[in-house]
């Protein structure tokens, strides 16, 4: 969905005394990791720890009077919903939010904080849009969509506003898309003032129709969604919005959870930032097309929109574990052995030696092809990374030779 630039602009005027400048921070330890400079636009760092909240105050502070007093209506998985809440409460208006009933129960609860009245309904953004259809038939509201509205992208471009203000020589800037609002409002900003910056769009890899249709040409929708960034799980492609961000995005990848549990890790850190799946997406993402070709970016100016940090505590423990695992610094490693007095010792020494840290042993003597007298030891170790890990496994392999790497 196009938006002229008078718009994108106005938009940035009237948010600017109401929503500061977030953060732009360049950060050291990454910047030394890929040859770059690496900075952070930290959007996790505004009131509702989103984004999103940009598009809704741009949206509800051009109601007319008449619209206000109708009150406004959202449906969100988060952080639309606390965007909407936050604004409405500012501008006096009343919100009601429909929600997916899976909903983290934290952003449940600040969105009530926030004074708006949720309504939990279906298992998906898309069962609830048909929901509000239901709701406004019964009772007049103003619609506010998370991202297939004009107003709503131009409140999210602003961010693109702030970056030309805060680095106008940036050469990269890598976010998460969804529906498409933030990229397609910032994308137009960039473009608009002529702006030499790439602008590279991810999606999660277990729902990327985004992503899909970008490739094909034309709007695409999935079934199933599985990611657990929830604040990018849109299962179905707008074709005006696809039609704006064929214009703007110069670049567009998936990337997988574990990446995206790795990335949340390496933010926290190396970053100190706490993000959610979709705001990590950037720094996976851009690691991931770094692999590929790392020339590219040496002495670049890149940047990583971190669009939001309301990560659901009650995952982070696990999401933790997964980023461990992929960056080969938790690891499991099966080693066959006969069970005889003193091979575990053996194999314990090694371990020592190495410098790896033992969690857990489990002796599984149930596994195939290890005889009456051998058993399957499996060691959940710590280690240091890959290169340490494989200097383990190589001095492993001399007295075991099946030792292995247990998925």
């Amino acid at each position: 969905m196009l938006v002229s630039l008078s718009d994108l602009t106005d938009a940035y005027k009237v948010l600017k005394p109401i929503i500061g400048p977030t953060p732009l921070v360049y950060n050291e330890w990454l910047s030394k990791q890929y040859g770059c400079q690496v900075y952070l636009k930290l959007e996790n760092m505004l009131p509702i720890g989103s984004f999103k909240m940009r598009g809704a105050t741009y949206k509800i502070s051009r109601l007319s009077a008449a619209e206000r007093k109708l009150g406004v209506l959202a449906v969100s998985a988060g952080n639309h919903a606390q965007g909407v809440a936050w604004a409405a409460a500012r501008f006096g208006v009343e919100a009601t939010i429909i929600m997916p009933e899976g909903s983290p129960l934290t952003k449940i609860r600040n969105t009530e904080a926030l004074g708006a009245r949720v309504l939990l309904h279906g298992a998906s953004i898309e069962e609830g849009f048909e929901y509000a259809e239901k709701l406004m038939r019964k009772k007049k509201m103003v619609f506010v969509h998370p991202y297939h509205d004009p107003a709503v992208i131009a409140g999210q471009g602003t961010v693109a506003f702030e970056l030309l203000e805060q680095l106008p020589d940036m050469d990269f800037v890598f976010s998460a898309i969804g529906g498409g609002g933030l990229v397609s409002g910032m994308g137009q900003v960039l473009k608009g003032h002529r702006s030499n910056a790439l602008l590279i769009a991810g999606q999660a890899t277990g729902c990327s129709p985004m992503i899909d249709s970008l490739k094909a040409g034309k709007a695409k929708s999935i079934q199933n969604a599985e990611t657990f960034a929830d604040g990018i799980r849109v299962k179905k492609v707008a074709p005006a919005m696809l039609k704006s961000l064929r214009k703007v995005v110069d670049a567009a990848h998936t990337v997988d959870d574990e990446k995206l549990a790795w990335a949340i890790l390496q933010l926290m850190e190396k970053g100190r930032v706490i993000a959610e799946g979709a705001g990590a997406l950037p720094l996976a993402l851009f690691d991931q097309v770094h692999r590929k070709d790392p020339k590219k970016f040496k002495d670049k100016k890149v940047v990583l929109v971190i669009c939001g940090g309301n990560i659901d505590v009650n995952l982070l423990e696990r999401i933790i574990d997964r980023g461990l695992i992929e960056s080969h610094r938790k690891v499991r490693i099966s080693v066959p052995i006969a069970d005889k007095p003193g091979i575990l010792h053996q194999i314990t020494a090694v371990i020592k030696s190495h410098g790896s840290n033992i969690l857990q042993v489990v002796h599984d003597r149930d596994s195939r092809n290890l005889g009456i007298s051998g058993t399957n030891v499996i060691f959940t170790l710590e280690t240091k990374g890959e290169e340490h890990l494989q200097a383990l496994l190589a001095e492993l392999k001399k007295d075991f030779p099946r030792c292995q790497v247990q998925d």
